[in-house]
């Protein structure tokens, strides 16, 4: 497609029409992310690192009578996926447990996008009627949920329907959909943005708020604006120096609601006369985010702070106190080394657009989202005790180092080393309360506890993890993984108590032929806590371009309990079939430090997934 440049001061904010749809189609994996959320883009969950967001373009479609040829008409093109995948569940005998409404559950997602010069148009069909185990009880049924357009010329643009934000890192406003946890918290309404001066991005929007099959009755609005200050001056800035301000609010709207308590928080009320209240509760909430991002060199920083006003709700136990954010983020950056340093304070920041959440419907209504300082883990005994955001209020720090030794260097060697080391540390905050009180003693409709800013509470979670990457052959090249970890589980999960676990992983990846690769795992988990140890394989043949097969096996020790799935992949062009049969472990599904409880199952699964 042909493209033109726009002279710069008022360039086209998002660039083509086929690039404005970019923040409304899905990722590969079904994943729709904001522009400015590099989250699960790189291993390291950093919050800000620069030149890893995705960058307004300056370019737009030259309309047919610039080119003097093709109409309007002929540059229309559609994109799209198919998303589905099917389980048929067995039980251990290998019968239909009948715990289902229905034999074969189904999730299917069919995303549509149209784009023309300055127009993009596109709409979502969802099938989830009697939806894959483990996701809230909401999320069951069929229909379109989202649909959407865009329109932009020159300097700004405008949607009208369904679309995903973030300001800033997050903490006041994050809507995205990630269909492996069942979130889409998409705001049904309008959204403006604008550039009306080179280095200058404005957003406003409003709307309502997507709660599985229905939108929530509170209004939501807000803006955000960030300044490059090295792009709008750019003679007083060398091209290694880069600062951006950000300042963004977002506004809530609730109904009058009149909510009846007792003293210990409960919303059934007491028979006992006088002995309930109704609480008083604001119908408007404002929240509040600065930021400050510096390049300078080899180095980044981003300070960002954020406040919200008294949001009484049932999760924080109708608490009228403050809440509060604070993130500090660090890298370095230079040939064979990087560093990342950061850490956060959160006080009261569960940010929600509906007061009462059911017990099964913790995953729905979310406003914003705070990222959980921990290392994304991709091997299966590493991620098995995944830490989840706690929003009552946490601090985390965390660091990350990796090192490449250079070629015919001792460390070396033929080929070069890669090392990463990482660390993780969470804790709770240290409130100010009575002896023998707890946090759930909490009494609704007051300030309720207070921390100290500097005083770090008991701990919620912590890892050391190190990382060998080294290519031995031409033809081989391992991986040698070990991960020391602490898992507070009755904070994470409400039971049990503070786990610590070793684990230890070695991955080998064998080139057999030109197009034939043999890729294999082996895992051991140690601890003396909860189920105990745990033993895990992986094999996984490849042949390229169409066939591969996995078999894994995952053993505890301690209870001689089995999980298995054996796999079969085949790619055709942009088609992918996965066939397999397997017993699947319970546990928590966890991304950005969301999390989703996966119950056991065991059955035959299908999956099929197709971009056009």
């Amino acid at each position: 497609m042909e493209m033109k440049r726009i002279f710069p001061l008022c360039a086209l904010l998002l660039g083509s029409a086929a690039a404005m749809a970019d923040d409304n189609s899905s990722d590969s994996d079904g994943t729709l992310r904001p522009d400015v959320y590099i989250e699960g883009e790189t291993k390291l969950p950093s919050v800000y690192v620069e030149g890893s967001e995705k960058k307004a373009s300056t370019y737009i479609d030259t309309p047919a009578s610039d080119k003097g040829g093709d109409s309007w008409w002929s540059k229309i093109r559609a994109t799209g996926s198919v998303q589905t995948e099917f389980l048929v569940p067995f039980n251990f005998k290998g019968e239909k447990t009948g715990e289902y409404e229905k034999d074969v559950l189904n999730n299917t997602y069919f995303d549509l996008t149209v784009n023309a010069p300055y127009v993009s148009v596109g709409a979502r069909f969802q099938w989830a009627k009697w939806p894959l185990p483990g996701y809230d009880k909401g999320f069951g049924g069929w229909g379109v949920p989202y649909i959407w357009a865009t329109g932009g010329y020159k300097c700004w643009q405008a949607t009208v329907g369904d679309f995903y934000e973030q300001f800033g890192s997050g903490l006041i406003l994050r809507t995205y959909q990630e269909r492996s946890l069942g979130v889409d918290n998409a705001i049904r309404g309008g959204r403006l943005k604008l550039k009306p001066a080179k280095g200058l991005l404005i957003t406003a929007l409003a709307g309502k708020q997507r709660r599985y099959w229905e939108w929530n009755s509170s209004w939501l609005w807000g803006a955000d604006a960030e300044w490059s200050l090295n792009e709008t001056f750019r003679d007083k800035f060398n091209r290694r120096t880069g600062l951006t301000l950000g300042f963004s609010y977002v506004g809530k709207h609730d109904k009058d609601e009149r909510i009846k308590v007792t003293p210990s928080g409960s919303l059934v009320p007491d028979p006992t006369p006088g002995f309930n209240y109704y609480l008083n509760l604001p119908q408007n909430t404002a929240a509040f985010d600065g930021r400050v991002k510096l390049r300078t060199g080899d180095f980044n920083f981003l300070m960002e702070y954020a406040t919200k006003n008294n949001d009484p709700n049932s999760l924080n136990n109708f608490t009228y106190r403050r809440g509060q954010a604070v993130l500090l983020s660090g890298t370095y950056s230079k040939s064979g080394f990087s560093a990342l340093l950061q850490a956060k304070r959160s006080d009261n920041m569960d940010f929600r657009s509906k007061r009462v959440i059911d017990a099964e419907y913790l995953l729905s209504s979310t406003v914003n989202h705070l990222p959980a300082f921990t290392l994304t883990q991709t091997f299966a005994l590493a991620a098995m005790y995944p830490y989840a955001t706690q929003a009552d209020g946490e601090w985390a720090f965390q660091a990350d180092v990796r090192y490449l030794f250079k070629k015919k260097t001792p460390l070396g060697g033929k080929y070069g080393t890669n090392v990463r080391l990482s660390a993780s540390y969470i804790s709770g905050l240290d409130y100010f309360k009575p002896a023998g009180a707890q946090p759930g003693d909490r009494e609704p409709g007051t300030n309720q506890y207070k921390s100290p800013f500097w005083k770090i509470g008991s701990l919620y979670y912590a890892d050391l993890n190190f990382e060998l990457n080294k290519k031995l052959s031409r033809t081989f090249q391992m991986t040698i993984f070990y991960m020391f970890q602490k898992y507070n589980q009755s904070i994470v999960e409400g039971h049990g108590g503070m786990v610590t676990s070793n684990i230890f992983v070695y991955e080998g990846q064998w080139k057999m032929a030109k197009k034939t690769q043999l890729r294999f795992e082996a895992q051991y988990l140690q601890t003396k806590q909860d189920k105990g140890d745990w033993i895990a394989g992986l094999a996984e043949m490849s042949f390229a371009p169409h066939w591969m097969v996995t078999v894994t096996d995952t053993w505890n020790s301690a209870r001689n309990d089995n999980y298995y799935s054996f796999l079969v992949t085949y790619n055709l062009k942009a088609n992918r079939f996965t066939l397999g049969y397997g017993r699947v472990k319970e546990g928590y599904n966890c991304s950005g430090g969301v999390c989703r409880w996966v119950p056991e199952t065991k059955g035959f699964n299908l999956t099929y997934n197709y971009t056009f």
